[in-house]
């Protein structure tokens, strides 16, 4: 995959518009070892190697093409021909590339971490390999996680780690794969799923089915923040597009039993923008209906048994129902409505909620 040394040192030779003879004569050797060297039936003595360099206009590192580090670049560019030619079939030629990658950059975190992709790819277009070299592929995995997981790199070490749990629990070497999964972040999807085996292994769906409800609850609430955000963050100034994502957060809510109808107050928001009272106002009576209204518990075909709200726990706090209150009394938005059948039956709901609620917390 690299210019060898011999094509190097010709292209070099020819950039100067240098005869063999006289690259030859200049580091005092004959013309023929630099024909062997340029059709690489020979190599360059190391103690010739600066002279040569010197003789080229460059340095040893050119020279030799050596990479310190090795670019994302050419580390696509070497996986892809080694992948290419696994297609093709051409698996001893294939592994050996990879292996003289790996020994050719010993110290890259990245080409260790994608090589264990490479060698799963031999693993699944290879299934009549022998069983000795299936073993070997997926103890060098094993190695290269490892590498990867005690260098500690930042950008690879989860994965790493990840690697090595989830081959772990396929040895059933339950022991080791808890030890591990210790050391991911406990709130990650990739650590939830790999929990979610571990659990399924042992014959304990119990387990399983708990920590992929809580974290199936957790990406829910983090999704219905991201919708808050994208309605409040001023990213969308278009109304109708806001308006549209105040439906999504309502069908989410409605999906998933998570929201509490805090969707309603972004109606009222929308439709304000929108100046449009009539709407909004329907909006703001439910959303003083959803403020009073105990809190719903989540959808059970998703969350049960594992998610619980506390019974009669209320949507929202006694603080943010007297802000809702002050708001509707003093907002000029709202004034023309105030007198309103249906908006004072609301005002009243929420009046004598928050008298009932104040005076529970005195007690």
């Amino acid at each position: 995959m690299d210019m060898d040394l011999g094509t190097r040192i010709s292209e070099l030779r020819r950039e100067k518009g240098m005869t063999q003879e006289q690259l030859a004569k200049l580091v005092g050797i004959s013309a023929p070892a630099v024909s062997k060297w340029e059709t690489g039936s020979s190599c360059p003595d190391i103690a010739l190697l600066c002279p040569l360099a010197r003789a080229l206009d460059t340095n040893v590192d050119t020279l030799l093409q050596f990479e310190e580090e090795l670019s994302q670049e050419r580390l696509d560019e070497y996986l892809n021909e080694i992948l290419e030619k696994a297609r093709t079939g051409n698996r001893e030629e294939a592994e050996a590339m990879l292996q003289k990658q790996l020994h050719t950059y010993p110290s890259s975190n990245a080409l260790k971490y994608n090589a264990t992709t490479v060698l799963n790819f031999f693993l699944m277009i290879f299934p009549m390999e022998t069983s000795e070299k299936k073993k070997a592929w997926q103890m060098q995995k094993k190695q290269l996680f490892e590498e990867v997981r005690i260098s500690g790199n930042p950008q690879y070490w989860q994965g790493a780690v990840s690697g090595l749990a989830a081959a772990a629990i396929q040895e059933e070497d339950f022991e080791e794969a808890e030890l591990l999964l210790k050391e991911l972040p406990e709130n990650s999807t990739e650590s939830t799923l790999l929990w979610m085996q571990l659990y399924l292994k042992k014959k304990e769906p119990e387990k399983a089915l708990e920590v992929t409800q809580h974290r199936l609850y957790v990406l829910v609430r983090q999704l219905l923040m991201c919708l808050t955000t994208l309605m409040n963050g001023g990213m969308i100034t278009d109304n109708e597009k806001v308006l549209e994502i105040c439906g999504v957060y309502h069908r989410l809510e409605e999906i998933f039993g998570v929201g509490g109808g805090v969707s309603e107050g972004f109606f009222v928001e929308a439709y304000r923008r929108m100046d449009r009272p009539e709407d909004a106002l329907k909006s703001l009576i439910k959303m003083v209906e959803a403020s009073i209204s105990p809190m719903q518990e989540p959808n059970p075909l998703l969350f049960s048994p594992t998610i619980h709200i506390e019974e009669g726990q209320s949507v929202t706090t006694l603080e943010m129902k007297q802000m809702l209150l002050n708001s509707i009394l003093t907002d000029d938005f709202f004034a023309g409505f105030l007198e309103r059948e249906e908006l004072q039956e609301a005002v009243e709901k929420l009046k004598q909620d928050i008298r009932k609620e104040s005076a529970g917390a005195k007690e």
